[in-house]
């Protein structure tokens, strides 16, 4: 049922009536019509309303709507078939469909910016399919720029290759979000260009970009809150250099397989995310990072990063939300060290963090030991998600049976403020059953046991052990599984 709630503004046609967003309330009337949804009474009444309101003010009203909803609307009635068009967000990511051609959608697109009356666009995001876009793109940016455009988003991975729009993005004073995917992105003047000096948010995805580059946007980008750079082709130490910048908040850095070490000055980042084979991160400070997700993935040229990894994590120390892979873990297993002892290669203690999620996406060592372990130094740790949806334990885990399920059973493991624990991809594997039953014995506190069961499993889901499912969900009924 749809929900109606009207506040706000008053409606100089209606004393009695208060609209927070007359053209959504429109639209809303035009879907009930359409539809026919029922409504409650009071809803109902509040509609009836708009009957009173003139057909003029509707139809004005209506073409501020979002073009999405906009074109939609032109459909359900006559009356509102020739509305103007003055909507400030041009979204058309949702305009592309197997029903319609390239030429349809260019069509639409086109007759939209030529009847597009209002003064200004906020907001312009394209996400072509096919190719030969770069003409009719560059006339419709040419047209946001013209009315101040504050938001681009433009999307060409599905053309697969990088497309080169005549745009000198730089240049434009308006702007304040940039994201760019598979579109290129000419090098930005150190000279303070008259442009980007308004840019909170920068995000480029395939797009050759230098060092040269990454300081001239902090040079001139002096209110940039995050930058994401993905999938771009800087080689050697790349450095952030955002030692004064009062707003910068958020990293991201995925797939630069050319970087060899990663030097960070934001004493204000809050936020980091890398994604990549393990390298040498270093960061000035880390006062204010409160999360990270460090997704690191096997490199077949280095045999064990354990050491590399150990190096970076006093980093994350501090933060309150973390998200890493196995590879991470495995820095911290047990090795011998002579005369039949193990010893961990390194102790840190993450006195701050509540939310861990650890994701196998490789084959792995890691076992229940080495996430309970990293738990143990976790003393406030709430929320525990497992993803293993590409991953399975072996059949057999010899090191786990003679060394490290004794000293499971042995420690005195006791998680305080543990309550939710989550696996994704669960298989009803033993030893995953092994992780259950661990958290329901050793979590107080816990009140949710979440086990989601793939539809379509790259690796096999095994026949449950009902016995010892029984005995799990006899101490803890609240166990949920689900297929998803």
């Amino acid at each position: 049922m749809w929900e109606l709630k009207i506040v706000g503004i008053s409606c100089p046609h209606c004393k009695h009536l208060k609209l927070h967003n007359l053209p959504e309330l429109i639209l809303f009337a035009t879907k009930v019509q359409k539809k026919k949804i029922k409504m409650s009474e009071s809803s109902n009444k509040q509609l009836k309303v708009l009957q009173n309101l003139p057909d003029e003010l509707m139809v004005r009203s209506l073409s501020f709507l979002p073009i999405q909803s906009l074109l939609q609307t032109r459909v359900v009635s006559k009356l509102f078939r020739h509305t103007e068009i003055r909507s400030l967000d041009l979204d058309f990511s949702r305009i592309f469909s197997v029903e319609r051609s390239q030429l349809e959608v260019t069509n639409i697109i086109q007759n939209v910016f030529n009847k597009h009356e209002g003064m200004e666009i906020n907001r312009f995001v394209l996400c072509p399919e096919g190719i030969d876009w770069e003409e009719s793109v560059t006339s419709w940016i040419n047209t946001c720029i013209g009315k101040n455009i504050q938001e681009i988003v433009l999307d060409f991975s599905k053309s697969r290759e990088v497309v080169e729009i005549p745009i000198d993005f730089s240049a434009i004073k308006t702007l304040t979000v940039l994201n760019l995917r598979w579109c290129k992105f000419d090098e930005i003047p150190n000279n303070s260009p008259e442009g980007l000096k308004l840019l909170k948010k920068l995000s480029l995805v395939r797009t050759m970009t230098t060092k040269e580059m990454v300081d001239a946007i902090f040079t001139n980008c002096i209110h940039l809150e995050l930058l994401e750079l993905i999938e771009c082709g800087i080689y050697g130490i790349l450095t952030i250099p955002a030692p004064n910048h009062k707003k910068f908040k958020s990293l991201v850095l995925s797939t630069m397989t050319n970087i060899t070490d990663i030097v960070v000055h934001a004493p204000t980042l809050e936020y980091f995310k890398y994604e990549g084979y393990v390298t040498n991160i270093t960061f000035s400070t880390t006062d204010a990072l409160k999360e990270a997700n460090i997704h690191y993935k096997r490199n077949r040229h280095i045999y064990d990063p354990s050491d590399m990894v150990i190096s970076n994590m006093k980093d994350y120390t501090k933060v309150y939300v973390l998200a890493t892979t196995n590879i991470f873990l495995e820095a911290l297993i047990k090795r011998h060290v002579g005369g039949g002892r193990l010893e961990r290669k390194g102790t840190f203690k993450f006195e701050n963090l509540t939310d861990f999620k650890i994701s196998f996406n490789a084959r792995s060592f890691c076992t229940l030991f080495e996430i309970a372990e990293f738990l143990n130094d976790c003393p406030k740790v709430e929320r525990l998600v497992i993803d293993i949806q590409n991953f399975e334990f072996a059949d057999r885990l010899e090191f786990w049976e003679i060394h490290l399920k004794e000293d499971i059973e042995n420690n005195n493991y006791l998680f305080m403020f543990l309550n939710e624990v989550k696996i994704i991809g669960y298989k009803n594997h033993w030893h995953e059953l092994d992780i259950v039953e661990f958290f329901v014995k050793n979590a107080p506190a816990l009140v949710k046991v979440d086990l989601e069961m793939p539809k379509n499993s790259k690796t096999k889901v095994h026949q449950p052990d009902n016995a010892r499912i029984n005995v799990i969900t006899s101490k803890f009924p609240a166990i949920k599984v689900t297929e998803v």
